[in-house]
């Protein structure tokens, strides 16, 4: 099953958001479209009312500012989006039950490399946001934490009981995992030229296999 894109999956979110008028949704899919395609501090709220289709009055009778267009814009990533992203994750990947180390890394990095490649401009705003918003980064890590106690981790331990990966620690296997992925994600941010998104996933696969390998 193919995978939905972070906008796909942002305006369902927002279509079950009763307490947004129509307008307002508007405003915030305008707002996400231009922020991710040129940036905040490029984004006038005259742009955005002219894609919304409203007045640049309707705008500000809503939001008194263009930061509290991006809070409102985000909010509906920490109500659903993410869980819409993590459920499918979990759908598509660990639904597998993977049975050899090989597998279980190459498919969890080729997952969540494709996905930070195919959404890097809406990830990078989000990212952006998280560096100055308190509320956000535990809203953030409340969630990743749930995913990883419900799903990586029971993979993890099931391996190690079957000697099919490295006896340490499970915060050293999760580092290494995923600060790889997050190094990747590092370098579209600072725009620091990286190699086919496939060379990027096999040598990362690799490297991270090895490293594992009891």
């Amino acid at each position: 099953m193919q995978e939905q894109n972070f906008r796909e999956l942002y305006l369902q979110t927002l279509e079950k958001m009763s307490d947004l008028t129509e307008r307002q949704k508007k405003v915030l899919q305008a707002a996400l479209e231009l922020f991710a395609a040129q940036g905040f501090e490029a984004t006038t709220s005259a742009q955005i009312a002219e894609k919304a289709g409203v007045s640049v009055g309707s705008v500000y009778h809503h939001f008194p500012n263009k930061q509290a267009i991006l809070i409102a814009v985000l909010t509906p990533v920490f109500r659903g989006t993410l869980e819409s992203v993590a459920d499918e994750f979990m759908t598509n990947t660990f639904s597998r039950g993977f049975v050899t180390l090989d597998e279980f890394i190459t498919n969890v990095v080729r997952d969540r490399m494709t996905y930070i490649h195919d959404n890097a401009t809406e990830l990078k705003l989000m990212f952006g946001q998280l560096l100055t918003n308190v509320q956000f980064v535990e809203q953030i890590k409340a969630f990743f934490g749930k995913q990883l106690e419900l799903f990586v981790l029971p993979t993890i331990e099931r391996f190690k009981k079957e000697g099919k990966i490295a006896d340490l620690p499970n915060e050293i296997i999760l580092q290494l995992t995923l600060g790889t992925i997050v190094a990747y994600f590092g370098k579209l941010i600072l725009n620091i030229e990286s190699l086919p998104i496939e060379q990027e996933i096999n040598i990362i696969s690799t490297l991270l296999i090895k490293a594992l390998r009891p």
